[in-house]
């Protein structure tokens, strides 16, 4: 029987095979990376605010001082409604009508180059931020840079820590979780 010589499988198949074994680890990892910077981004929230929390702290206190002196006057305690409409215990000092999101909502990916602008997109919940940035990342060819960023003017304060929903910042944080998941 005679050997057979030469390759069985042709070398530029084996490129192939690494081409496409880079460019899925490489989208995976973006796709962790992105879904970590998402989840970990703060969403406005008007209750956390300080003035909010001052203006509800006082007129919860005045609230209070009235169900001490009706009890011990023998009345009734105010009810929920009363509280509310009498005392504005719900009310806000700032942030009325506020939807948040808007820091979530600019996440964005660009491939090979990194973009210089803002989204104007309002995610608080981030699905349509991650939907956009996955439709990037899948486009992307194997080993070219994927960019995940945000540019609004604020972004490095919350990185900071600036933020109570997110005190160690946001990208840091999302690189570092997933570049040890990925060793």
């Amino acid at each position: 029987m005679a050997s057979k010589s030469g390759w069985s499988t042709p070398p530029t198949s084996f490129k192939e095979t690494i081409d496409d074994a880079v460019g899925k680890r490489a989208r995976e990892m973006a796709l962790a990376i992105l879904s970590e910077v998402v989840e970990r981004s703060p969403v406005g929230n008007p209750d956390l605010w300080k003035a909010n929390i001052e203006l509800k702290a006082k007129n919860t206190a005045l609230a209070d001082a009235y169900d001490a002196r009706a009890a011990e006057a023998g009345r009734k305690k105010l009810t929920k409604r009363e509280r509310k409409e009498n005392y504005f215990v719900g009310a806000r000092a700032a942030g009325q009508g506020y939807v948040g999101g808007r820091f979530r909502g600019n996440n964005f990916v660009t491939i090979d180059e990194p973009g210089y602008y803002e989204v104007s997109r309002v995610d608080p919940s981030g699905s349509a931020t991650i939907q956009a940035g996955s439709a990037t990342i899948y486009a992307a060819p194997p080993y070219s840079t994927i960019y995940i960023q945000n540019n609004l003017i604020y972004g490095q304060r919350l990185e900071s820590g600036h933020s109570t929903q997110a005190p160690d910042g946001v990208y840091g944080l999302a690189f570092a979780s997933v570049a040890e998941a990925y060793r």
